[in-house]
């Protein structure tokens, strides 16, 4: 992790939030601790943090209501740090907007693994190449239509137009997608719809890239999980840890989040289309 990184631990429990910040501290971090919902909201505001621990069992208000007023003005990364294990809550958590959820009590270990590798999960998805418009015959006209990377031309296609402005400098991907008037804009992170602004978490808006990315075509469950940065984690000592088992169940909550910020409608679905048995692909 790199260092002066910064970090909100919201904990009522002392001896947790002395293990947090420890070991937050020791993996190199400026950590600062709250022990009820409105001080951890306030230093959320005050500090910026890169991540956020959340126990949803806290003094003065519920933990869901703090993980939902955080996302009002912030996309830090949140994990949730929790003795509740049942799917429910689980779920519950991801609807909200968190980024993971782990379950006490806390190994150090696993702890720094899971907030490493939510902040080495890319801004910038690495995922399927796309179609260019050099390759147009082997894409159907709708699907050019409907899904169009903003890019720059390149000099020889400059050339090969008869009448048309200079050729910028090529981009090295594209940045912006339009889908039936849902634009997104992987450099500024911002998503609108009929030019209303979309208030996405990143996992969210990470999943809305790789759709438009991959056009007409089916990304799966599992290349999700995967190209998220998804944990599929495991049981912890004394007992099982619910929803370890199916990262997908995670993948279907995003979708469902996805669907009713766009108003869209599974059965007669306008952007996000189920694949049954296979994955998810635009409609």
């Amino acid at each position: 992790m790199d260092d002066r990184r910064v970090v909100v631990v919201i904990e009522r429990d002392e001896e947790v939030r002395s293990l947090l910040r420890a070991t937050l501290a020791e993996a190199g971090f400026d950590v600062h601790c709250a022990a009820t919902g409105e001080s951890g909201l306030a230093l959320v505001q005050a500090r910026h943090p890169d991540t956020v621990t959340l126990d949803l069992v806290l003094p003065d208000m519920d933990g869901y209501e703090v993980l939902q007023r955080i996302r009002e003005f912030s996309d830090t990364y949140i994990l949730i740090v929790t003795a509740r294990s049942a799917l429910r809550a689980t779920l519950k958590a991801f609807d909200a907007g968190a980024d993971d959820y782990m379950v006490k009590p806390i190994r150090p270990r696993e702890l720094r693994a899971r907030v490493d590798g939510m902040l080495r999960r890319p801004r910038q998805l690495t995922v399927p190449r796309i179609v260019t418009p050099r390759e147009a015959p082997l894409v159907s006209p709708r699907l050019r239509a409907s899904v169009a990377p903003v890019r720059s031309l390149r000099p020889a296609e400059t050339r090969a137009v008869a009448q048309g402005p200079p050729a910028a400098p090529p981009l090295a991907a594209a940045r912006g997608y339009e889908h039936k008037g849902l634009e997104l804009d992987s450099a500024t992170r911002a998503a609108t719809l009929g030019g209303r602004a979309l208030q996405l978490t990143r996992t969210e808006f990470d999943l809305l890239h790789i759709l438009l990315q991959r056009g007409s075509g089916v990304v799966t469950k599992t290349e999700l999980v995967g190209l998220l940065g998804l944990v599929k984690w495991e049981a912890g000592p004394g007992g099982r840890t619910a929803g370890t088992r199916d990262p997908g169940r995670i993948i279907e909550t995003h979708i469902g989040n996805l669907r009713r910020k766009l108003g869209d409608d599974a059965r007669k679905p306008r952007w996000l289309k189920t694949v049954r048995g296979s994955g998810y692909t635009l409609a």
